[in-house]
């Protein structure tokens, strides 16, 4: 294709782009590492807890409360 009918597809259009250098997975091993640690959370949850450190704050301050309370004792199922 010539340039000029180039500039005239749309920004994003996948023939604007020159794939003849292109390597396959090349970034592949990066995403895997970065995807482990992401967590994904429900809407009205990623209101209350904008950014992870206030989730990370909500879970210690749960940790601590619940170190803080009695045990209850487990029930023993009958065999």
């Amino acid at each position: 294709m010539k340039k000029a009918e180039l500039a005239r597809l749309p920004e994003g259009h996948l023939d604007r782009y020159d794939w003849s250098r292109a390597t396959r997975g090349r970034l592949a091993e990066r995403a895997a590492k970065a995807s482990a640690l992401l967590r994904m959370i429900e809407p009205d949850l990623a209101e209350r807890f904008p950014d992870s450190l206030s989730v990370d704050r909500a879970l210690r301050a749960l940790l601590v409360l619940e170190d803080a309370l009695p045990r209850r004792p487990r029930k023993r199922r009958a065999a």
